[in-house]
Protein backbone atom coordinates (compact mmCIF):
# COMPACT_ATOMS: atom_id res chain seq x y z
CA UNK A 1 0.00 0.00 0.00
CA UNK A 2 0.65 3.36 -0.88
CA UNK A 3 -1.81 5.58 0.89
CA UNK A 4 -4.98 4.96 2.69
CA UNK A 5 -7.17 2.94 0.32
CA UNK A 6 -11.67 1.85 0.60
CA UNK A 7 -12.77 -1.16 -0.96
CA UNK A 8 -16.21 -1.34 -2.15
CA UNK A 9 -17.05 -5.27 -1.30
CA UNK A 10 -14.96 -7.91 -0.66
CA UNK A 11 -11.40 -8.38 -0.53
CA UNK A 12 -8.80 -11.61 -1.31
CA UNK A 13 -5.22 -11.37 -1.08
CA UNK A 14 -3.67 -13.86 -1.81
CA UNK A 15 -0.38 -12.62 0.22
CA UNK A 16 0.62 -10.29 3.04
CA UNK A 17 -0.33 -6.43 2.91
CA UNK A 18 1.73 -4.14 3.72
CA UNK A 19 2.79 -0.42 3.38
CA UNK A 20 5.68 0.62 0.49
CA UNK A 21 9.09 0.95 2.46
CA UNK A 22 7.53 0.09 5.96
CA UNK A 23 4.94 2.31 6.07
CA UNK A 24 1.42 1.65 7.54
CA UNK A 25 -1.80 3.32 5.93
CA UNK A 26 -5.02 3.26 6.87
CA UNK A 27 -7.59 0.39 5.13
CA UNK A 28 -11.71 0.24 4.71
CA UNK A 29 -13.60 -2.66 2.94
CA UNK A 30 -17.05 -2.52 2.88
CA UNK A 31 -17.06 -6.14 2.64
CA UNK A 32 -15.20 -9.49 3.93
CA UNK A 33 -11.16 -9.46 3.96
CA UNK A 34 -8.96 -12.44 3.51
CA UNK A 35 -5.53 -12.12 3.63
CA UNK A 36 -2.54 -14.04 5.07
CA UNK A 37 -0.13 -11.21 6.82
CA UNK A 38 -1.67 -7.53 7.48
CA UNK A 39 0.04 -4.49 8.68
CA UNK A 40 -1.68 -1.01 8.97
CA UNK A 41 -2.82 1.57 10.93
CA UNK A 42 -6.99 1.58 11.09
CA UNK A 43 -8.66 -1.55 9.76
CA UNK A 44 -12.43 -1.19 9.45
CA UNK A 45 -14.23 -4.38 7.53
CA UNK A 46 -17.06 -6.42 8.33
CA UNK A 47 -15.24 -10.16 8.36
CA UNK A 48 -11.50 -10.47 8.92
CA UNK A 49 -9.99 -13.97 8.16
CA UNK A 50 -6.03 -13.77 8.21
CA UNK A 51 -2.68 -15.21 9.85
CA UNK A 52 -0.91 -12.35 11.75
CA UNK A 53 -2.49 -9.21 12.23
CA UNK A 54 -0.71 -6.26 13.29
CA UNK A 55 -2.42 -2.73 13.34
CA UNK A 56 -3.36 0.16 15.36
CA UNK A 57 -7.23 0.35 15.68
CA UNK A 58 -9.43 -2.32 14.16
CA UNK A 59 -12.71 -2.62 14.03
CA UNK A 60 -14.86 -5.21 12.15
CA UNK A 61 -17.55 -7.83 13.08
CA UNK A 62 -16.29 -10.92 12.64
CA UNK A 63 -12.52 -11.75 13.39
CA UNK A 64 -10.55 -15.15 12.92
CA UNK A 65 -7.13 -15.30 12.89
CA UNK A 66 -3.93 -16.87 14.04
CA UNK A 67 -2.40 -14.02 16.23
CA UNK A 68 -3.50 -10.69 16.39
CA UNK A 69 -1.95 -7.40 18.04
CA UNK A 70 -3.48 -4.67 17.86
CA UNK A 71 -3.75 -0.85 19.99
CA UNK A 72 -7.45 -0.64 20.05
CA UNK A 73 -9.60 -4.03 19.34
CA UNK A 74 -13.53 -3.61 19.00
CA UNK A 75 -15.04 -6.58 16.82
CA UNK A 76 -18.19 -8.28 17.29
CA UNK A 77 -17.11 -12.21 17.50
CA UNK A 78 -13.07 -13.19 17.77
CA UNK A 79 -11.58 -16.01 16.88
CA UNK A 80 -7.83 -16.97 17.63
CA UNK A 81 -5.18 -19.20 18.10
CA UNK A 82 -3.06 -18.88 20.36
CA UNK A 83 -2.49 -15.24 21.21
CA UNK A 84 -4.50 -12.09 21.19
CA UNK A 85 -3.22 -8.56 22.43
CA UNK A 86 -4.21 -5.43 22.90
CA UNK A 87 -2.51 -2.48 23.84
CA UNK A 88 -4.90 0.23 24.69
CA UNK A 89 -8.47 -1.12 24.85
CA UNK A 90 -10.06 -4.48 24.33
CA UNK A 91 -13.75 -4.74 23.44
CA UNK A 92 -15.69 -7.65 21.98
CA UNK A 93 -18.95 -9.38 22.15
CA UNK A 94 -17.43 -12.88 22.76
CA UNK A 95 -13.88 -14.52 21.89
CA UNK A 96 -12.92 -17.73 21.56
CA UNK A 97 -9.17 -19.64 21.61
CA UNK A 98 -8.37 -22.89 19.57
CA UNK A 99 -5.65 -23.65 21.72
CA UNK A 100 -5.83 -24.33 26.02
CA UNK A 101 -2.80 -22.65 26.52
CA UNK A 102 -3.97 -19.22 24.69
CA UNK A 103 -3.11 -15.53 26.41
CA UNK A 104 -5.62 -12.65 26.10
CA UNK A 105 -4.55 -9.74 27.72
CA UNK A 106 -5.51 -5.79 27.24
CA UNK A 107 -2.08 -4.31 28.27
CA UNK A 108 -3.52 -1.04 29.92
CA UNK A 109 -6.86 -1.93 30.46
CA UNK A 110 -9.30 -4.68 31.19
CA UNK A 111 -11.26 -7.15 28.61
CA UNK A 112 -14.73 -5.30 27.89
CA UNK A 113 -17.50 -7.70 26.71
CA UNK A 114 -19.96 -6.21 24.73
CA UNK A 115 -23.79 -6.15 24.93
CA UNK A 116 -24.69 -7.27 21.43
CA UNK A 117 -26.99 -4.62 21.38
CA UNK A 118 -24.25 -2.07 21.24
CA UNK A 119 -22.75 -2.86 17.75
CA UNK A 120 -24.47 -1.75 14.25
CA UNK A 121 -25.16 -5.54 12.60
CA UNK A 122 -24.44 -3.85 9.16
CA UNK A 123 -20.69 -2.09 9.96
CA UNK A 124 -19.54 -3.30 13.08
CA UNK A 125 -19.44 -0.01 14.83
CA UNK A 126 -20.30 0.99 18.56
CA UNK A 127 -23.92 2.81 18.88
CA UNK A 128 -24.04 5.37 21.35
CA UNK A 129 -26.78 5.07 23.41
Amino acid sequence: MEEDMTFDGDLKVEGNIFGKDGRRHNLTVDGDLKCWDLKCWDLKCLNLNCWNLKCWDLKCLNLNCWDLNCFDLNCWNLNFNAVAIAYHSFKCKSWKARRKNHIIKCLDGEIEIKDEKSFCDKCGQELSK
